[in-house]
């Protein structure tokens, strides 16, 4: 008999291709009967800090609420958690406060995004607390 894993998470960040990872943490979970948790970071943006006016950034968070209700909906018997801050250091530090073993993820910037900024999936690859699934968004040659 296969064993799954105990808590699985997935990272999405409201693109298509976020999409497919979600359909394999769907599948993966499929194999157990272990916790799906739905993981989104909401990066501060310099609005934040430059006089924004408060009600436009709980705006904002109202509508990541009302995205991440909607995203658990597709993944019955999950849950959504919502995190502020770099994407990549607040996943892999939340990953290992919640006691994650398979963190799922969509690999898809582009090689000038690469540069600037880094990469999420790398992030994690080298980062995370337990096992990374990258996942290559529908249509990419890998």
């Amino acid at each position: 008999m296969a064993v799954g894993y105990a808590h699985i998470a997935c990272c999405l960040d409201g693109s298509p291709a976020g999409d497919a990872a979600l359909a394999a943490a769907i599948r993966t979970r499929g194999l157990g009967d272990g916790a799906l948790t739905l993981v989104h970071v909401m990066e501060p943006g310099i609005s934040t800090y430059s006089g924004y006016p408060s009600d436009a950034i709980n705006d904002d968070i109202t509508d990541a609420r009302g995205w991440m209700e909607q995203m658990v909906a597709l993944a019955p018997g999950s849950e959504g958690v919502l995190l502020e801050g770099h994407p990549a250091t607040a996943t892999v530090d939340w990953a290992r406060e919640a006691g994650v073993d398979l963190l799922i993820a969509v690999r898809h910037r582009g090689a000038v995004e690469h540069m600037l900024i880094g990469s999420f999936a790398q992030h994690l690859a080298y980062n995370a607390p337990c096992t990374v699934m990258l996942v290559h968004p529908p249509g990419s040659t890998g």
